[in-house]
């Protein structure tokens, strides 16, 4: 079985702004179930054009800011026994979402590398790291709050198998998934 990080820079002004900081090629992480990333989740935005209305949420890849973004998918291998953790995990944030928040001041003290733990609030890779670490995919060195795309996109576990536009890899994708169907009803 496997499962997708994907990291993106939507290239939103809230994006340009966390870019200048951390100089970084992406600064948004997001995770995955499913090659297709249908089932896509992180901690971001509730409204499209208020980023600071955010929190856990599905994603929606066919959100402008998304459509126009460049990428790096990753993927890696897990156990049944892993893929269930994280699916329950996903689950139990998607049910009890409104206990929690968008970590925007574990933003500026991560930017700042100050140590401070804020409990039920996330960021984008904050979030990630947790999921990968409470489903035993994988054991950070690090505290949670001090996780980045970068840090998520080293990770000897994943591998890179695209990058690129966001809506190419979702275009290409799709096309795929039709051409399968197409042959296993022929």
């Amino acid at each position: 079985m496997k499962i997708y990080l994907v990291l993106s820079d939507t290239n939103t002004l809230f994006s340009k702004t966390i870019k200048f900081y951390t100089k970084a090629e992406y600064n948004h992480a997001s995770i995955a179930l499913d090659p297709t990333l249908v089932d896509i989740y992180s901690f971001g935005r509730k409204q499209p054009r208020n980023p600071f209305v955010a929190g856990f949420i599905q994603e929606d890849l066919t959100r402008d800011y998304f459509l126009r973004a460049q990428c790096n998918i990753l993927t890696c291998e897990v156990t049944p026994v892993q893929f269930k953790l994280l699916s329950d995990l996903i689950q139990y944030y998607e049910q009890t979402k409104n206990m929690y928040r968008y970590n925007l001041i574990g933003l500026v003290t991560l930017a700042l590398k100050i140590d401070f733990k804020r409990h039920d609030a996330f960021f984008c890779s904050q979030f990630v790291a947790t999921l990968l670490a409470e489903s035993t995919i994988h054991e950070f060195q690090k505290e949670f709050h001090f996780i980045t795309p970068q840090d998520l996109e080293v990770l000897p576990i994943f591998e890179s198998i695209y990058t690129g536009s966001l809506y190419g890899y979702l275009t290409a994708t799709q096309q795929t998934e039709t051409d399968f169907l197409a042959l296993s009803e022929g």
